[in-house]
């Protein structure tokens, strides 16, 4: 039962940002960007939209960052967002989505401030930090209410490269 739970609220969440994406493809014309993208291909994170194969791309950690061009915070981390999305390019899935230009891209996730982060292990799974981890970063874990079962960890604020460096060595990425 709580298995069936989480693969549909999983469903429901990959089916929104699948949603999201038709309908800004269709108003931007604009294609998706996946790992496998060449490298004079990839464009620059801030005009990054993600797709269903992008949010589950298979073996690769996702970072998704939700913020805004026109949040302080969100530009105070920028520089140190697109320097990890270009070092990791290819080990760890980074999208960004630009939820005050757009606000149907939260996609259901829980964003009530930005910046806001979520994160993902490479098999689609909620990230669980280590204890070591949690003491250093403020993390939301996000339960079901009737399981408590654990669907969503985010962040909220700034991360630097270093904070996402940890938190992405600490679910495994080979980085």
């Amino acid at each position: 039962m709580r298995k069936g739970i989480r693969i549909l609220i999983i469903a429901i969440v990959v089916a929104l940002i699948a949603m999201t994406f038709f309908i800004k493809r269709a108003n931007t014309g604009s294609s998706a960007i996946t790992n496998e993208t060449a490298e004079e291909e990839r464009i620059p994170l801030e005009y990054t939209v993600f797709s269903m194969e992008e949010f589950l791309a298979p073996g690769l950690p996702l970072l998704l960052d939700m913020g805004s061009a026109s949040c302080g915070p969100c530009n105070q981390m920028k520089p140190d967002l697109e320097a990890f999305y270009n070092e990791t390019y290819g080990k760890v899935s980074v999208r960004y989505a630009d939820v005050w230009k757009d606000s149907s891209l939260t996609g259901g996730f829980p964003a009530m401030a930005v910046p806001v982060q979520y994160f993902f292990n490479s098999d689609g799974t909620p990230y669980v930090p280590s204890e070591e981890v949690s003491r250093k970063i403020g993390f939301n874990k996000y339960v079901l209410r009737d399981t408590e079962e654990h669907v969503l960890t985010g962040h909220y604020g700034i991360l630097t490269k270093d904070q996402l460096y940890m938190i992405f060595r600490d679910m495994g990425a080979e980085i």
